[in-house]
């Protein structure tokens, strides 16, 4: 069997993304035009589980009010992915917590 490579988990990822495949408490405000919305816990845990590294989470914050959590991962060789990032379309930002 050929091994994952980050490309390949990304197109199937990307793929699977819908309504109803999103965080229950998401799937209200989930649109096919921002389909990576409310998907960051489950891709994270999918590329852990193939690629190993640590879970990363941080706090979401817009116009000064905390929004929820998101999660992206550190990847053994220390960098860090976010497959999901690009669903903060309305100027989120994204603060790690302290470990």
């Amino acid at each position: 069997m050929t091994p994952w490579n980050l490309l390949d988990v990304d197109k199937a990822l990307r793929a699977s993304w819908a309504a109803d495949t999103c965080s229950p408490d998401d799937q209200a405000d989930w649109q096919p035009r921002n389909p990576a919305w409310g998907h960051c816990d489950i891709t994270a845990l999918i590329v852990n589980d193939v690629f190993g590294g640590n879970l990363m989470v941080g706090e979401v914050h817009l116009a000064g009010d905390q929004h929820g959590f998101h999660w992206w991962n550190r990847l053994p060789s220390s960098v860090e992915l976010d497959l999901t990032r690009e669903q903060f379309q309305h100027g989120q930002s994204v603060t790690a917590l302290s470990r």
